[in-house]
């Protein structure tokens, strides 16, 4: 048969040549060729040839049935499968048709998309695919497709040049799990042969492992990942495949071999790299009408295919010498007819691979991260330790020299202190207070202290002593101020410049535990004495001021706090006004200095206030609550409240001489002060009814002693009256003075009734900060026998003295009746100078101060910091214990997300710890802000750097270090630096929410309870408990705005979205992108930047502005 077939192709060959002349005259690549290998083809310009179109076949009268593969007359082309219950072929990639036989065009990733080639038209090929059928890759970029799909909300941003890097086209020639080749025939002798200048051309390509087809899949959905073997080991002989190789002439295809138990191997050498084939059986198939089977009565070998080649065969390649496909019957007949052992082939090869499928790509071994995990741990023990060490060296108690330690004052320091004092006269008329409720707290109260005096201010409880002396200090109020003050014989709006005058101690000791008695002190030098004041001067004035109330000796110890062992209560009274004289203050204002004291150590405070006064011309005002008589002796004045009303305001020495008067004569070894607070009591009404049990004597106003009070002694009310304090005064003036004690309580009986609406006049001077007076009809009435000792007060001498002072004020004089340009006291223009002409500490100053405070206060009270240490190294190790080494796997997918949520959690619960930072220090800032120690922006900052530092940076840096090598997490240094920026900047994002809690909500525990709803909010929310697709549309904001899910994600998208996932099932390894399983959680690849980083870095920033604004606005003192 194959001499007959021989004579056959001579007479062809004879008839081509004189037909069509040399080889000479053809192009001697193809076009398919050309476009593989990057020319720029326009297949527009070539066209089928019209005769050699497949033939349609005559259509018999009795036609069978319709195409059906099972019947004898039907075959599946192109070692497409015949399926047995519908009858149609599943074709190969590349092929379709029912019979397999027409090529399709599009791009073998399009899968069932693909469409047949038109008739008379040829294929055109996607973007990156070249071929007869489009089989063939050309870039890496086409075979992006066949990226698993990260589902239907990935977005687009996902297929980056980094995701498109992963699939390669790989054209080495070694089919690692089915490879295309399209090769052109270069055998010189049949190019001449075939008449028309028709191209011979080949297609080959070959399936890893055997047969492909799936039962759920068409055999015509093709995917890299259809084989889940390991790539190299198809190199193994004994992994046999498939092969199927095409003949074509002029893009028509004529016949087709399938190739049976195929193995291949690949031998590279310094110069060229080889790739052998080889088949044990081949099985050809002729397309009858074709050229070479039978078409128009041309030669047909359809029966030398069909019985002479059955293999073995083999198809071989070198680089740079070309291809070659052998059969040994073919190597017959091609040796016999052309002259040439074998059809010699130029090919080019495509396939998509994985980069990690890519022959010759070793997996890199997992890097050894034993001493970086080492090195990581000691590193953090390290800082621990060191940072222990540091605590301790700093927390130590300072220990200064004993006095002054050598610190003196210079010369020009000293005259200046002195010069810069100014002695300061106050006066105040007609002071009132009335609530926002409108109760009148203060009616119309009246008086004056000079420099060296000390002005007791006495009453019963809720008599409005502290009132008083919150608004002559100026302190904020909520209700409403009205009456005049005057500083040296003017009034001084300025707030700022007043506060500069006055110093002020509460009632309660607001300092800070861990500081010592002379730091303390000195803080408050530091902050509010002149700027242009030296350091060894301010040094010099704490020293002087501790030694002048007598705690010199204690500067080096702790003030403590409650429950645990500090100075004495007397001692940090003594602190408190030593943080306010410090300053120089010309009037001290002190509230309740002796309560809680002793008599002992309440006597020295007072005793201290006295030397004060006297020795360096300072005045002095405080409350006081039934003093002892040592006390009372070294009072200068008294003013004496009862219901808010002025009992009494003179010198105190006078005060018992001006009661006697009016009938109230304090028994022999009754304490002045008790008698007097109990003489206000009766005459407020607010005694108890008896008949004078236990000794105690009930007055009558004329020191006679009764055992019941009269039925007649009855609270009554009084009308209002249109008389002015002008009309007092002077009804007042016009008394007889020099009368009996009867004459003068008769006097003033008389008048009572007439005069009482006094009371109720008000006056047009309003201080600075009050609102507008109270109507008279809501000031209460008082008893009749208060109003005959108010009256009284305002008869005495004293009060007409400094009624007379005020006048002379008003009218533009001086207090003591000289014309206000020959005063002998300071000049006023230099003494406003001098009150306003310094400047305290400036905001960098300030803010240098504060943060030293904080500091000390930080790590002189380390459990709070040394335990967020602590935690931070042990939960890293308890976390590297059970995430040890984590796979590259699914479990080891799982146990990543539960790793990164756990960790995130600890730190968003942790820093619920700083509630009480701020929350301890409340009542402090409030109160040294009101007294001008700084702006509260220098604080806010202050608290912020020295939370931020130790608390929110350190521990997770500690806890990162620690955990990222234990774990055998992600192994790039770009990587790690990523995780550790990641978990600090959440650490501050939920510091930062909890700060601001702490600020706007003064109640302790309803700023936990918000805070710990706020981190379940957002843990909600992360993305692993509810995910972001199954979100509602409308709600969808919520986890977007979770700092948790923008944490989360971030270290999920550092950590994932390169890995390759690799699970070993039924003895195949199924690897899956990592990126995969996040998209399906609503995680996005793309998002650590932007939102995820940019996000948490807002709401950092939102929330640190958000809490100093409300501390700024809203956390004022109002009393």
């Amino acid at each position: 048969m194959i001499a007959s077939l021989s004579l056959l192709l001579l007479s062809l060959v004879s008839a081509a040549s004189d037909s069509y002349g040399s080889i000479s005259s053809r192009s001697g690549v193809s076009p398919e060729l050309l476009d593989l290998r990057g020319a720029d083809v326009g297949f527009s310009q070539y066209t089928y040839n019209s005769t050699l179109l497949p033939p349609n076949r005559p259509r018999p009268p009795n036609c069978p049935p319709c195409f059906n593969c099972q019947l004898p007359a039907f075959n599946c082309g192109n070692a497409g499968e015949c399926n047995p219950y519908d009858g149609q072929c599943r074709c190969e990639p590349g092929f379709g048709g029912q019979d397999c036989l027409t090529p399709l065009c599009g791009a073998l990733s399009d899968g069932e998309e693909r469409y047949p080639r038109p008739e008379g038209e040829l294929c055109q090929c996607k973007d990156g695919w070249g071929g007869i059928n489009c089989n063939v890759c050309k870039t890496d970029k086409a075979c992006s497709a066949f990226r698993p799909k990260s589902g239907p909300n990935q977005e687009d941003d996902n297929g980056d040049e980094d995701e498109e890097d992963q699939m390669v086209c790989y054209k080495g020639g070694l089919a690692v799990q089915r490879n295309f080749q399209m090769c052109d025939v270069t055998n010189r002798k049949i190019i001449d042969t075939i008449p028309d200048n028709k191209p011979p051309q080949v297609t080959f390509s070959c399936t890893a492992g055997g047969p492909s087809s799936n039962a759920s899949l068409p055999s015509s959905s093709y995917s890299p990942f259809s084989s889940l073997q390991g790539g190299l080991d198809i190199l193994q002989e004994d992994n046999l495949g498939e092969c199927n190789f095409q003949f074509w002439v002029d893009r028509i295809e004529s016949f087709h071999c399938e190739l049976s138990k195929c193995s291949w191997q690949s031998k590279d050498s310094f110069d060229s790299n080889q790739t052998n084939y080889n088949c044990e059986k081949i099985e050809c198939s002729c397309i009858p009408g074709r050229f070479l089977c039978g078409e128009d009565g041309s030669v047909n070998i359809d029966d030398f295919l069909a019985e002479e080649v059955k293999g073995p065969g083999s198809f071989n390649c070198v680089s740079g010498k070309g291809c070659s496909f052998e059969e040994p019957a073919m190597n017959q007949l091609i040796n016999d007819i052309f002259g040439d052992k074998s059809i010699t082939l130029d090919c080019d090869s495509g396939e998509c691979l994985h980069y990690t499928q890519v022959p010759g790509y070793t997996r890199p071994e997992r890097p050894d991260n034993s001493v970086w995990v080492a090195l990581s741990a000691a590193l953090a023990a390290l800082i621990f330790v060191l940072a222990c060490l540091l605590l301790w060296y700093l927390g130590r108690t300072h220990r200064h020299p004993e006095g002054f330690g050598g610190v003196k004052l210079p010369e020009d320091e000293a005259a200046k202190l002195m010069a810069d004092h100014v002695p300061a006269t106050l006066h105040f008329s007609n002071i009132s207070y009335d609530l926002p409720s409108s109760k009148r707290v203060l009616s119309h109260i009246t008086g004056t202290v000079r420099p060296g005096e000390l002005l007791a201010i006495m009453g019963a409880s809720g008599a409005g002593k502290s009132t008083l002396l919150d608004i002559l200090a100026r302190k904020a109020k909520s209700g409403r101020v009205s009456g005049d003050m005057y500083v040296n014989g003017r009034t001084i709006p300025d707030e700022a410049t007043f506060r500069r005058v006055v110093g002020y101690v509460d009632q309660e000791d607001t300092l800070l535990s861990t500081l010592t008695v002379y730091e303390a002190v000195l803080y408050s030098a530091l902050l509010r004495l002149p700027r242009d004041m030296s350091y060894q001067a301010k040094v010099f004035r704490t020293l002087e001021t501790m030694n002048e109330l007598g705690i010199l000796g204690i500067k080096d110890s702790r003030i403590g706090e409650s429950g645990k062992r500090s100075i004495s209560g007397g001692e940090k009274r003594r602190v408190s006004i030593a943080c306010e004289l410090v300053t120089g203050p010309s009037i001290l204002f002190l509230d309740e200095p002796t309560s809680g004291l002793d008599s002992y150590n309440a006597y020295n405070v007072i005793s201290s206030l006295s030397s004060l006064a006297k020795q360096f011309n300072r005045t002095v005002i405080f409350t006081i609550h039934q003093p002892q008589s040592n006390i009372v002796a070294l009072f200068d004045r008294l003013l004496l409240l009862a219901k808010g009303q002025l009992v009494y305001s003179g010198e105190s020495e006078r005060a018992q001489q001006h009661f006697e008067k009016l009938g109230y004569e304090c028994p022999k070894g009754f304490n002045i002060a008790d008698y007097l607070i109990d003489v206000t009591v009766e005459a407020s009404g607010e005694h108890r009814n008896g008949d004078g049990q236990n000794g105690k004597t009930k007055l009558n106003g004329n020191g006679i002693s009764t055992g019941a009070r009269s039925t007649d002694d009855v609270e009554n009310g009084f009308g209002t009256s249109s008389s002015t304090q002008r009309e007092i005064t002077s009804d007042n003036t016009s008394s007889d003075e020099d009368g009996g004690e009867g004459g003068v309580l008769s006097e003033i009986k008389s008048k009572a009734s007439k005069l009482l609406g006094a009371f109720t006049t008000t006056t047009s001077s309003i201080l600075p900060g009050s609102g507008s007076t109270t109507p008279k009809e809501h000031i209460s009435p008082i008893p009749e026998k208060l109003a005959s000792l108010v009256l009284a007060s305002r008869a005495s001498d004293d009060s007409k003295i400094v009624e007379a002072e005020i006048t002379r004020i008003q009218q533009g004089q001086s207090p003591d009746g000289a014309n206000a340009i020959g005063i002998t006291e300071r000049d006023i223009d230099e003494e406003t100078r001098l009150l306003k002409g310094f400047q305290k500490a400036s905001l960098w100053t300030q803010f240098r101060l504060l943060s030293g405070r904080a500091f000390k206060n930080l790590y002189r009270n380390p459990l709070l910091m040394a335990t967020h240490y602590a935690v931070a190294i042990v939960v890293a190790l308890v976390c590297g214990f059970f995430f040890y080494h984590v796979t590259n796997d699914i479990p080891g997918f799982q146990n990543r997300l539960g790793l990164f949520l756990f960790i995130l959690s600890l730190f968003g619960f942790s820093c619920l710890s700083s509630l009480g930072i701020f929350a301890n220090e409340r009542m402090l800032f409030m109160r040294e802000r009101a007294n001008g120690y700084y702006a509260p922006i220098t604080y806010f900052l202050s608290k912020i750097l020295f939370d931020i530092i130790p608390l929110r940076v350190i521990p997770p840096f500690i806890l990162g270090s620690i955990v990222y090598g234990l774990a055998g997490l992600n192994a790039e240094v770009s990587a790690f630096w990523k995780f550790i920026m990641t978990l600090v900047l959440f650490n501050l994002t939920a510091s930062s929410i909890v700060l601001f809690l702490s600020v706007a909500v003064a109640d302790l525990g309803v700023a936990n309870l918000l805070g710990s709803l706020v981190m379940l909010y957002n843990l909600l929310f992360a993305g692993l408990l509810m995910n972001y697709d199954r979100v509602p549309d409308g709600l969808k904001w919520m986890q977007t705005l979770s700092f948790f899910h923008a944490g989360y994600e971030a270290l999920l998208v550092n950590e994932l979205r390169y890995l390759q996932l690799i699970e070993r099932k039924f003895g195949l390894d199924i690897q899956v992108p990592s990126a995969t399983i996040l998209s399906s959680f609503g995680f996005h690849a793309q998002a650590f930047w932007w939102p995820d980083t940019a996000l948490l870095g807002i709401v950092f920033a939102v929330f640190t502005v958000a809490s100093y604004l409300v501390l700024e606005l809203f956390v004022k003192e109002r009393r």
